[in-house]
């Protein structure tokens, strides 16, 4: 592995801080609230869960989760939002009986898809490909599950230098983990813009869930919420 630049290594730092908070955070709620729901505590929506196969893509937006105190909500509206331009906050993949794996702070899991109808809008995306490439992504994702969450596109810096995404990483940001997931299963890019990317929606060298969103490439199967109705 070669030697990671001084960038890297004051986002590390950065980055780290941000991951110790945040799971102190979510600790002290799943301690005080064993057992609950998992929720992303948006509008709501009446997406059909019974249309998603596996190795689907999922983009939300409107995210507020309890066990991070409503951090997320304020951060994601203020740098995808009004800063990059951006309507989508999230992204996970549909792994089949039910579940999706996402990353999502503070960790890489996987949970019900029901959690999916507790935000504001979600899109449901498919790749087109085998079905065995698609479940090749599904394991990718699998395998990173208890991975640290990576903090990293929530720093300007970071987002214009290459590294700001990776196909194998230690940590991972949700668009990110979904991305590498089908680079390695079948080298496929599901990032609209490869490349960097400056005008908005702004999102440097990082593969945000807008990218994704903006595939033209992925088919839309279903969408659901109060922006989203077809």
């Amino acid at each position: 592995m070669s030697e990671k630049t001084p960038i890297e290594k004051i986002s590390d730092v950065i980055n780290d801080f941000v991951d110790h908070t945040i799971s102190a955070i979510a600790k002290t709620y799943y301690t005080k609230n064993p057992g609950k729901e998992e929720t992303y505590a948006g509008a709501g929506n009446d997406l059909d869960l019974s249309v998603l196969e596996v190795g689907d893509i999922i983009n939300i937006h409107g995210i507020n989760s309890p066990e991070v105190a409503g951090l997320l909500r304020p951060s994601t509206k203020l740098i995808l939002g009004f800063m990059s331009g951006a309507h989508w906050y999230h992204t996970a993949i549909y792994a089949g009986d039910g579940d999706i794996v996402e990353a999502w702070a503070p960790n890489v899991r996987k949970v019900s898809a029901e959690i999916l109808k507790t935000a504001d809008d979600v899109e449901v995306y498919r790749v087109d490909t085998t079905e065995d490439v698609k479940k090749k992504a599904v394991k990718f994702c699998e395998s990173k599950i208890g991975l640290p969450y990576n903090y990293n596109w929530m720093f300007i810096i970071p987002i214009f230098y290459p590294s700001a995404k990776k196909i194998e990483n230690d940590k991972y940001y949700c668009s990110e983990l979904v991305w590498a997931a089908y680079k390695v299963a079948g080298d496929i890019d599901i990032n609209a813009y490869p490349e960097f990317k400056s005008t908005p929606p702004i999102s440097g060298y990082a593969v945000a869930p807008q990218n994704i969103g903006d595939n033209k490439k992925l088919k839309v199967i279903s969408r659901a919420g109060g922006r989203m109705k077809t």
